[in-house]
């Protein structure tokens, strides 16, 4: 989990406030996979196969910043979750003794 993130899996449900995706077509309580339909859907791309989108990637050139010139590739879609609080009472204890080691 980097930075507190952490991949959320196309079959786990998100809730998110009523009015987030307003021009999306998409409830309030949905699948990871719907979100990415509903994307596909807005910006017109419901030909292109879901698995290519969030595991495969699709072909594509990027310029980066730490690069000269455009590099080919594929890019790909991807849904991640950082909880506002820990997830366990043992993770404040283990923060606590990491910094007692420094």
């Amino acid at each position: 989990m980097e930075d507190g993130f952490e991949r959320l899996n196309h079959d786990e449900v998100v809730s998110i406030e009523p009015d987030t995706f307003n021009k999306l077509n998409i409830a309030k309580t949905f699948k990871v996979r719907d979100l990415i339909t509903a994307i596909k859907e807005y910006i017109g791309a419901e030909e292109t196969d879901e698995a290519n989108l969030y595991t495969q990637g699709l072909n594509c050139e990027v310029l980066q910043f730490s690069t000269l010139g455009w590099k080919k590739g594929k890019v790909r879609l991807a849904l991640e979750f950082c909880p506002d609080e820990s997830e366990s009472p043992l993770d404040e204890i283990f923060q606590k003794l990491k910094q007692v080691e420094n």
